[in-house]
């Protein structure tokens, strides 16, 4: 919700609320559910006194008035937060444009593949358009396996001028990660698009841009992930640029989107982190949990949440807050095991919590006998990153395995995700510098952009300050430099995609491939090791 606090932001307001409401017709007036009066232009007034805007409305039988303090404008919805009575009453009202509404509601009740068939159909006459084609160019919606390029995304070559322009889009419809996705399936298409065209008769068919055709940011925060990553890109070993466009599909437009510069964004303030507590939150079932493997249960510790796990499957799980208590179960496995839904620890059950344990540590071995158990197969990711927690220096002798902080809540656009593992490294005559480890147990195209985003996310906190505020790495003085990246996974297991979205990591991301042994349970030891895109130029 944009915030009113100045008289040009209220006046910028006042315009953009009448501006909604042109048409004239009924909008209804809802606090909650509960409908509170029908008003238009001819029985409401917004005025700007004094520096404040006020929302008015009245009928045959009531008349009220507002001052608003903060405002979204939808296509069939105002958002209005409003106050009065000096301040001392305060909600939230929304003006409802029933037939937009009806429409609308419709429209996102769609089946994902329609919604991405009326995309596909409108991204073709806007591209026409921004492009002065004579006629719409057809679009490709269909997966191309042999270029690993998923068919949710909308794509098509265009000619401009002399020019040969990729675009492709995501519509709003899709989810977080799909959303995400989009980012790595444009630069494989680029990659592989231009790859082929290097003969000398095939040159000038290279494409020289690529446009990304991402939801509007009034509709759809989740593309600010992929705006962020866009930043950080870049393309220009595969001769072309990147470009980006807003897709408004309710009115039918597309913008171009200016990206922020990576000064920009390195020092935007985003969502906190959230770090570890210095104090573990009480719990009085800890020791006894613990006798129950000694040696064997990790105890992992955010904000008020204290996680009990073996090899990195969790298995009970205390919450400090409101009402302490335990929890245990492993969630995802069949009802045979006894663990598919949390339980509450009590006296009565804890002989329960105590044979749960012993089958994991049991099962959740390297030398188990059954490696189709779930407790083998569950979460190897998570076993890999508890192998790695506990001995950073298999990785790599220059690490301080002083300082591991692990699974760090971070915001992926409307998302919240984790970062598996932050570190120092040493180098000779230097202060320690940071290092983002990404982790990934099997193949997973979104590898590099995940680091990515986490690499930003600490760098922000760092350019902030943020880490001596908080007492983090105590007793050693950060580099006055940006973090390191390692993108680790098994070496036979990175996705065939991954040298090419890594390749375009800005130079002034220093990232590391890391591959290590196949059988990584038995004890990690690092295989491959070198730099996925080249340092900037002197």
């Amino acid at each position: 919700m944009t915030p009113i606090v100045t008289s040009q932001d209220a006046a910028e307001a006042k315009y953009a609320i009448e501006q909604a409401m042109l048409d004239d017709q009924e909008w209804n007036i809802l606090t909650g559910e509960n409908s509170l009066a029908k008003v238009s232009r001819k029985n409401s007034e917004l005025s700007v006194e004094w520096g404040k805007l006020i929302f008015a409305w009245w009928d045959g039988e009531h008349s009220q008035s507002w001052r608003v303090t903060g405002y979204t404008v939808e296509n069939a919805e105002l958002f209005l937060q409003v106050t009065r009575g000096m301040g001392r009453e305060i909600s939230t009202l929304t003006l409802r444009h029933e037939t937009r509404w009806r429409e609308k509601t419709e429209f996102e009740n769609l089946e994902i593949s329609e919604r991405r068939r009326i995309y596909a159909q409108l991204l073709s006459h806007l591209l026409a358009a921004q492009c002065g084609c004579a006629r719409p160019p057809s679009m490709t919606t269909g997966a191309d396996s042999r270029h690993s390029t998923p068919g949710k995304y909308a794509r098509t070559a265009l000619k401009r001028g002399g020019e040969t322009i990729l675009a492709i889009g995501a519509c709003e419809a899709e989810s977080q990660a799909e959303l995400d996705g989009v980012i790595a399936a444009g630069l494989v298409w680029l990659a592989n698009f231009n790859a082929q065209r290097e003969t000398k008769q095939q040159l000038r068919q290279k494409a020289g841009r690529l446009w990304f055709c991402l939801p509007s940011r009034h509709s759809k925060s989740l593309a600010q992930t992929a705006m962020e990553r866009l930043t950080l890109l870049d393309t220009s070993h595969l001769d072309a640029r990147i470009e980006c466009f807003e897709v408004d599909e309710r009115r039918e437009a597309m913008m171009p989107v200016q990206l922020a510069a990576q000064d920009e964004l390195l020092n935007a303030h985003p969502r906190e982190l959230k770090w570890p507590e210095a104090e573990p939150p009480e719990n009085p079932w800890r020791e006894r949990i613990l006798r129950l493997a000694p040696g064997l249960i990790e105890v992992r510790r955010i904000a008020e949440r204290e996680s009990y796990a073996i090899n990195g499957l969790e298995f009970a799980r205390f919450s400090g807050s409101e009402s302490p208590r335990v929890k245990f179960g492993v969630a995802g496995v069949r009802e045979e095991h006894d663990a598919t839904t949390l339980t509450e620890l009590s006296e009565a059950n804890f002989h329960r919590l105590e044979l749960l344990v012993r089958e994991i540590a049991e099962h959740r071995s390297a030398d188990t006998r059954d490696r189709r158990h779930p407790f083998y197969r569950l979460r190897e990711e998570a076993w890999l990153e508890s192998l790695l927690r506990q001995n950073l220096r298999a990785l790599d002798a220059a690490f301080d395995d002083r300082f591991v902080y692990s699974q760090i809540p971070a915001w992926r656009g409307d998302e919240r995700s984790v970062i598996d593992l932050l570190t120092v490294r040493y180098e000779a005559g230097q202060a320690p510098r940071l290092a983002v480890i990404e982790i990934k147990a099997s193949e997973d195209p979104q590898l590099p952009l995940q680091g990515l985003d986490y690499w930003l996310r600490v760098e922000q906190a760092r350019l902030r300050g943020e880490f001596e505020r908080r007492g983090l790495f105590s007793g050693i003085r950060l580099a006055d430099q940006s973090p390191l990246l390692y993108l680790v996974a098994p070496r036979l297991r990175f996705h065939r995609t991954f040298a090419i979205v890594a390749r375009c990591l800005s130079p002034q991301i220093e990232a590391h491939q890391v591959g290590v042994n196949a059988n990584w349970r038995a004890g990690v030891r690092v295989r491959s090791f070198e730099r996925v895109n080249p340092p900037p130029l002197e």
